[in-house]
């Protein structure tokens, strides 16, 4: 929640604060008050207290800067849209001052809170107006911070990847100068180089496509991501598939799938299986066209998400099934994809018009009904038909009863969640219980073993697993020890995989703060994600579904019904 904020005061060294009465807090002065706040990270009661103080000092004293910094330690404490309120106070008394820098990170903040609303119109204006700022106050990381971001709304958001296409270069440019300077430039650097590579790709130019594929390969390589690397490979089998290619392609689909299931990327394991199925189309294997297409449908099915891209293979399942007399299954794969169009009609406004020009929904409605008229027909003059329909009638009332008691069991999961002790009554004694090691039999000096636990108990209490792109490398290398023994000590004494480690810390502290803050409860999914370091909504509820057995929308919508 502060990663901002602690740029701004990353001079300020910090002090030990504890709970402080009224007349303590207004004697303070404002880098106390600045240092505490900072100091007391994901205490929000405590973090209260001291903006509280910042705010009325700068008040009573008339200070606009001071104001503007009051009102930007209210927007980090506060949901979405009081944030967004707060916000825009900072810009009005910061601007008062010609300060440069203020607005610029509270239009930059602003945009960001709109952009997870999924408001991208008034997103991108509070992101030009952050460059904009950015380049009054010459600060080249805001400025290409600010574009990266409008590059992402305007390709994956509203279909506009040409624009993108050139933000995205801009940015390549910048980060590739800098990205010696530090790991996360490095990290934006590769992350650019695949959105050029995608957007080439969708706008079919394939060979520029296949040449930043390559150059991201590498680059993946250098900064020891296996992750990265699979989307490069798997972007690859997607390109090569387009050009006809098609052996190739699922050479490099064999290789990126694997590590696309290991990750839990849902959405890229669509994009194999229509990629795979593409592929086979193209071999004439009609079969495993069939097959692919319907493991999408699958996992479709298991992420309720799907993006335009992908929507193909429900038009070819209904004219395979139409030609083989498989009206059943052609009822169900139409179902499907109008019910897709009403999505698409809330979240893709500009691409809806493409895919009603290509699926024609009015004329899928129409052999709908003509579907099921054939049933009914077929159902007069067929007594075979009556029995299956008599078994899918059954078939439904058991998914019924199913559906009853999967509520139950949700039910009990969610109860038994809110009795489930406080996270933050563990981690904040576990350096003073852990036991050390004796039995060593990890091939590990036992000095070095016991430091790498105590390290990770204080990773745990300092909650530094709630910071985005974390690796095993990363930590490692903050350790002062190699990846290969954090990975052995992980495996065996927390008795998980890495990944996984860190997604119940995340999950475990998420439930904890959801049951206790209400402000959160009122965070889009994709918000409360980037709260606890999930890179997209998908993963962390994945992880949230893994961890305790039921999704965080339900666990969320279960809290606000008391």
């Amino acid at each position: 929640m502060n990663r901002l904020f602690i740029f701004l005061f990353v001079f300020l060294s910090f002090l030990t604060t504890a709970q402080t009465s009224k007349n303590e807090l207004n004697s303070k002065t404002y880098k106390e008050l600045l240092t505490a706040f900072a100091e007391a990270e994901n205490n929000f009661d405590l973090q209260k207290k001291y903006a509280d103080a910042y705010l009325l000092k700068a008040r009573k004293e008339k200070k606009d800067l001071r104001i503007a910094k009051g009102y930007y330690m209210m927007s980090n404490i506060h949901n979405f849209y009081d944030a967004i309120k707060y916000l825009d106070s900072v810009t009005i008394y910061a601007e008062k001052e010609s300060n440069d820098k203020f607005p610029m990170v509270a239009y930059y903040e602003r945009a960001r809170k709109l952009d997870a609303l999924r408001d991208f119109k008034l997103a991108i204006e509070n992101y030009i107006k952050a460059e904009n700022w950015a380049k009054k106050n010459n600060d080249l990381d805001y400025i290409f911070r600010a574009r990266l971001a409008i590059a992402i709304i305007k390709s994956e958001d509203i279909g506009e990847i040409e624009e993108a296409l050139e933000l995205y270069k801009q940015c390549y440019s910048f980060y590739k100068k800098n990205k010696e300077k530090e790991v996360r430039y490095f990290n934006s650097y590769v992350s650019t180089i695949f959105a050029i590579a995608d957007a080439h790709r969708a706008l079919h130019q394939l060979d520029s496509a296949s040449y930043y594929n390559r150059l991201g390969y590498r680059a993946s390589i250098e900064f020891k991501n296996e992750r990265l690397k699979g989307f490069f490979v798997l972007n690859e089998g997607a390109t090569q598939c387009l050009k006809s290619n098609y052996k190739t392609a699922i050479d490099s689909l064999d290789k990126a799938l694997p590590v696309m299931i290991e990750y839990d990327e849902k959405m890229n394991q669509i994009a194999s299986y229509y990629y795979y199925a593409k592929s086979y189309t193209g071999l004439k294997k009609i079969d495993k066209v069939v097959k692919y297409y319907e493991k999408v449908d699958s996992v479709y099915k298991e992420l309720e998400y799907i993006t335009p891209e992908f929507v193909h293979g429900y038009h070819y399942l209904i004219k395979y099934y139409r030609e083989n007399g498989n009206k059943e299954k052609q009822l169900y794969y139409l179902n499907t994809l109008m019910s897709i169009d009403s999505i698409f009609q809330i979240n893709y406004k500009e691409l809806t018009k493409k895919f009603k020009k290509e699926y024609d929904i009015p004329n899928l409605m129409r052999e709908k009904e003509e579907i099921i008229e054939g049933l009914h027909e077929d159902k007069k003059s067929n007594y075979g038909i009556m029995t299956v329909l008599g078994v899918i009638v059954i078939i439904s009332l058991f998914l019924v009863i199913q559906q009853i008691q999967q509520k139950k069991v949700y039910k009990k999961r969610f109860e038994s969640l809110m009795q489930t002790k406080e996270e933050g009554d563990n981690i904040g004694n576990e350096i003073e219980v852990i036991s050390k090691i004796k039995d060593n039999n990890l091939n590990i000096v036992e000095e070095t073993a016991n430091s790498i636990l105590k390290q990770l108990a204080a990773f745990e209490k300092k909650k530094q697993f709630l910071k985005p792109n974390i690796s095993l490398n990363n930590i490692a290398q903050d350790f002062g020890t190699n990846p290969k023994y954090l990975s052995t000590i992980i495996n065996t004494k927390k008795e998980k995989s890495f990944v996984h480690y860190i997604n119940d810390l995340r999950i475990d502290y998420i439930v904890s703060e959801l049951k206790n803050n209400v402000q959160i409860r009122k965070y889009t999914i994709k918000a409360i994600a980037e709260e606890v370091g999930f890179n997209n909504a998908e993963a962390f509820s994945n992880a949230f579904f893994k961890r305790t057995g039921i999704k965080p929308s339900y666990f969320v919508k279960k809290l606000q019904e008391g």
